[in-house]
């Protein structure tokens, strides 16, 4: 079950006493904190909802809270967010005596009192805090989420888009969450009021760094020297450094060079995404680009990467011009 199953279930059958979000996928974290709170109809004015963000310098005030009667209702809602003595950050924000007081509440918790915690980081399962929450609460972890999960969630949630777009959204977000949702809100502003197509997304979701390093390689193979060189010109002036550069560009080239030889053995996209096990749109890029070259080309090119990368790191010539150099060579290797 994903987190966001998790989280619907809970929605359904009532959120539980104790509930735990903890994880290192900050995207997904805000994004079950933002569902929560809107399931619950959070209100900063409702005496029967607080919030705290312990890092404030607050603690006893939140301690005070979470132990104290509610105020003209019979329940209250209690919500602790970075309370990071419970994580491996190792940084405190609840002193030895607060900490003493935080367990002695979930040992005997008010039943008037529901408590959910937003941890930033990894659990310390080792503290012994930290194995009483674990008898006693519900746990969300937030850890990287497969591709389907995260299409079947945005479908779920975004009923106006159809899967083709989304798909196409993940593929130039590369799977990313926190970008996912940057450029859907960017193509509903772009396109309020009517359905949003497969080239709205070509039009308005921002290249990303490795969309701009297949289109230099696409230049190169093609002879565009001089579009080549401009491209390179604006990523750097972007603030992407060479030696960044050069280290995608040669995974670029390695990755054309194994489609290659797999195109070769005829294997379909979908054997080739299993085998490589990276993002199937990157496939079906590099298996339109490597089409019409030989496999030689790809070696070549790839050694000539390679030794640009050995030359930046040990050579005191210029970087830029290194790099310039070397996409001139794999312009001349395609003539």
């Amino acid at each position: 079950m994903t987190i966001f199953e998790q989280l619907e279930q809970m929605k359904a059958n009532g959120f539980p006493k104790f509930v735990v979000v903890s994880g290192e996928d900050e995207a997904i974290i805000q994004e079950i904190k933002a569902q929560f709170l809107e399931s619950v109809h959070y209100d900063p004015t409702d005496l029967s909802q607080s919030y705290f963000d312990l890092t404030a310098n607050n603690a006893d005030l939140a301690l005070e809270e979470l132990e104290s009667l509610p105020f003209f209702s019979d329940s209250k809602l209690v919500i602790f967010e970075n309370l990071s003595n419970l994580t491996t950050e190792k940084k405190a924000v609840f002193d030895d005596k607060q900490i003493k007081r935080f367990e002695n509440y979930i040992d005997h918790p008010a039943e008037f009192t529901q408590l959910f915690l937003i941890l930033h980081g990894k659990l310390d399962s080792r503290l012994k805090i930290v194995k009483k929450l674990k008898k006693t609460a519900d746990f969300l972890e937030a850890s990287k989420v497969k591709r389907n999960e995260i299409l079947q969630y945005l479908l779920k949630n975004n009923p106006t888009l159809k899967a083709s777009v989304l798909n196409l959204i993940l593929d130039k977000s590369n799977e990313q969450f926190a970008i996912v949702k940057q450029n859907i809100a960017l193509l509903q502003a772009y396109a309020p009021d009517r359905e949003i197509t497969r080239d709205d997304v070509e039009k308005v979701v921002p290249k990303s760094l490795q969309d701009n390093i297949f289109l230099l390689t696409e230049l190169v193979i093609r002879g565009k020297i001089e579009e080549a060189r401009n491209l390179v010109h604006d990523l750097t002036l972007q603030g992407e450094e060479i030696i960044k550069l050069t280290a995608i560009l040669t995974n670029s080239y390695r990755l054309y060079y194994q489609t290659k030889i797999m195109q070769k053995k005829k294997w379909p996209e979908t054997k080739q995404t299993e085998q490589l096990k990276i993002n199937p749109y990157r496939i079906k890029l590099a298996n339109q680009l490597v089409r019409s070259l030989p496999a030689s080309y790809f070696s070549e090119a790839l050694l000539e990467l390679i030794d640009l990368d050995f030359q930046i790191k040990r050579s005191s010539a210029d970087k830029n011009y290194l790099f310039d150099l070397t996409l001139i060579k794999l312009t001349l290797k395609n003539r």
